[in-house]
């Protein structure tokens, strides 16, 4: 089964949505279930504190809804530093994660690149920063000696008739919008995933749903 996960490094929203995604799928690969992440890009306006506007660009929230989302995002397991948070283009980022995916290792470079961003307030804009989390799990980032980076595919800028971001979607044709809950996660995954399921027409649904407190 391929799930596709379109995000933001940049976006808090897209984070928290995230670390209650990789607990879902490590939930259900333990369970005996397959699946596949394709992460797309979505490039945001640089910001430490955005949220959906609900006319496909992100804006700044009030100070007590990022809180809000902090806090719950530290309930599913990512500290959110927010005083620490250095705002950066994600376009090189993205690239990563698309280098990343081509040895196997997309999730994890993600996962690292968000806490990279909210919880231990490092520059992902800057080479030297992607090349040391790259080097991490083994993977070389180096803009070579005449300049040109990885070619991977690039970040699509936000743009007013384009989907908000976090979206994930489902092969039955199910899209989920925004922070989506741990439960709702889990239960798409195993309806989707079912044998029951599988042969019958795509339901095609959208279920704009989002953050859950």
């Amino acid at each position: 089964m391929e799930v596709e996960f379109t995000h933001d490094i940049a976006c808090v929203w897209s984070a928290l949505a995230y670390v209650r995604f990789q607990r879902a799928a490590e939930e259900h690969r333990a369970g005996g279930g397959e699946l596949e992440v394709v992460f797309r890009p979505y490039e945001t306006e640089p910001s430490s504190t955005e949220t959906p506007s609900g006319h496909g660009r992100l804006q700044p929230a009030p100070s007590a809804r990022i809180e809000q989302i902090a806090q719950a995002a530290a309930a599913d397991g990512l500290v959110v530093n927010l005083d620490r948070i250095v705002p950066a283009h994600t376009g090189d980022a993205h690239r990563l994660i698309a280098l990343a995916a081509a040895h196997g290792n997309a999730e994890d470079m993600t996962a690292r690149l968000y806490r990279a961003y909210f919880s231990d307030g490092l520059d992902i804009g800057d080479v030297n920063v992607l090349r040391g989390l790259a080097s991490a799990i083994g993977l070389r980032w180096d803009t070579g000696k005449d300049g040109e980076r990885p070619h991977a595919e690039p970040a699509r800028p936000a743009r007013a008739s384009g989907p908000r971001v976090p979206v994930f979607r489902f092969p039955d044709g199910t899209v989920l919008v925004g922070a989506v809950s741990l439960a709702t996660l889990r239960s798409e995954l195993m309806r989707v995933d079912s044998p029951r399921r599988r042969g019958r027409r795509a339901s095609n649904r959208l279920l704009a749903a989002e953050s859950v407190f």
